[in-house]
């Protein structure tokens, strides 16, 4: 048996407007609102279960309805075609309506075929089929027939059949069908109200708020803050966002002091490198290990007896700019300019543990730094410029000095003349780009420079040192003979 019972038109219908109405929901400004993001989707899985489960019942009864008028249409032909009574499968249901014909070709019938049960007739005559059960429309109304060929000998020249009326089955199908969709539907639709709600309340009102407290904190009102009274994960994310706006706020205040009392003393581009530390900690004296650098310029009298003075002060500054900046790329402070002679600190305020291998590392990289420099003077003048440099390492008071007009950030001890002596003798070395370590600064990065042990020499103040020259890294050495 087929069935070739369609769903409702109407059903068709209300899936184009639904459809139509998400798009133009999406499309609008409303679409965008965090609410009907939150909401939209389980809305929809709300609605499409609703409908699926809407669906699956329809097509349930729509079977069960098919099978019992099947089965009360079979009743019908036997009783019928045995000439009793006809029975209703159930006794406590209606029996159904229905049509009984036995129609033949031959004149003498009272009863013709119509163009279907002609149809029926040659079926029977040519397939050989002895009976037909199946469905049909008639009249405009879907039915169940159930059909036998009438013979006169061997020929088949008549039909009888049954036709049984499904259409008030399918439409109280239909009927349950609506009602349970409309039914979920409803409860789809408190639901979504519902969910709206509190999502609004618990979600949407807080982000609001938030919003506002953040757009007040932005024109500087630092004092904006809002209370939750709820304690879910909204208001721990509200109270960790005030949390961590008034902390980056003292920050600032931090860092807006040391900035303002560190330019009275250093460059403000080597003072925004230790934003962010303690401005105590890192203004006031202090006892810290540090590395200072002593650079002096080799044949400094010949710039100032043989150069114009406009001449002598751009050349300076051009080898003061090259040697800065090669300081301050290797984390280190420029502290003072005296005359050809550049101090340099390496620890502080930054903090660095690898100080003393960094101011070995800013050394190297000076006089390639100044090769340009270098260059022009000997073509142009003949002479031979060179650096001496000096480093040692201690632990001296390093603080800011001076009055409230000038300051100046030093460092305070041995360490510094310490630096001097080594500078002073680099002249004694043939070379004319030479650093020359103490022995605490080799012993802090023995492992990675290569030295030449100059044992122990006189100072012109009679102090006994003990210098090394500093000659290059051991793994570029070591890369050499690879190589």
């Amino acid at each position: 048996m087929t069935n070739q019972l369609a769903a409702p038109q109407d059903y068709v219908m209300w899936r184009r407007l639904i459809c139509e109405g998400v798009n133009r929901v999406f499309r609008s400004p409303f679409g965008s609102s965090l609410c009907l993001r939150l909401v939209l989707l389980p809305v929809l899985v709300m609605g499409l279960g609703a409908a699926g489960t809407a669906l699956v019942t329809f097509r349930n009864i729509e079977a069960e309805s098919a099978r019992q008028s099947h089965d009360a249409a079979l009743l019908l032909w036997d009783a019928v075609s045995s000439a009793q009574p006809a029975v209703a499968p159930d006794a406590d249901k209606a029996q159904p309506a229905y049509t009984y014909r036995r129609v033949r070709n031959s004149p003498a019938s009272p009863t013709k075929p119509d163009g279907y049960e002609s149809q029926l007739i040659t079926s029977f005559s040519t397939g050989g089929m002895q009976k037909l059960d199946g469905t049909t429309v008639r009249d405009g109304q879907p039915c169940y027939v159930i059909a036998a060929p009438l013979k006169d000998g061997e020929a088949v020249d008549g039909v009888e059949a049954l036709y049984v009326p499904v259409g008030d089955g399918a439409a109280r199908t239909a009927a349950a069908y609506w009602t349970a969709f409309k039914l979920l539907g409803l409860l789809t639709i408190l639901a979504a109200l519902i969910l709206t709600w509190r999502t609004y309340i618990l979600v949407a009102v807080p982000l609001r708020r938030l919003l506002a407290t953040s757009q007040a904190l932005r024109r500087g009102e630092w004092g904006a803050r809002f209370t939750m009274g709820s304690k879910d994960e909204v208001a721990a994310l509200a109270h960790s966002f005030q949390d961590t706006t008034h902390w980056l706020r003292e920050q600032i205040v931090k860092e807006e002091k040391l900035r303002a009392l560190f330019q009275q003393f250093i460059p403000a581009s080597v003072a925004a490198k230790a934003l962010g530390k303690n401005p105590e900690t890192v203004l006031a004296g202090t006892r810290h290990s540090v590395t200072v650098m002593i650079i002096n310029i080799r044949n400094f009298r010949l710039l100032v007896d043989n150069l114009q003075p406009e001449q002598t002060v751009a050349t300076l500054n051009e080898y003061f700019s090259e040697i800065n900046r090669v300081i301050v790329a290797n984390k280190g402070v420029v502290s003072k300019y005296l005359g050809d002679t550049v101090m340099a600190i390496f620890g502080m305020p930054l903090g660095n543990n690898d100080h003393a291998l960094l101011a070995i590392r800013a050394g190297l990289s000076i006089p390639r730094a100044l090769q340009d420099l270098y260059v022009r003077m000997e073509d142009r003048h003949g002479w031979e410029l060179g650096v001496g440099i000096g480093i040692a390492t201690g632990e001296p008071i390093v603080g800011h000095f001076g009055s409230s007009e000038h300051m100046e950030y030093a460092v305070l001890g041995d360490v510094v003349v310490d630096a001097h002596r080594m500078e002073e003798l680099t002249k004694s070395v043939p070379e004319e780009d030479t650093i020359l370590i103490c022995e605490e600064t080799y012993r802090a990065v023995m492992s990675e420079v290569h030295v030449y042990d100059m044992g122990e020499k006189q100072t012109s103040d009679g102090r006994t040192v003990h210098p090394y020259v500093v000659q290059g890294f051991r793994s570029e050495a070591r890369s050499v003979l690879a190589a």
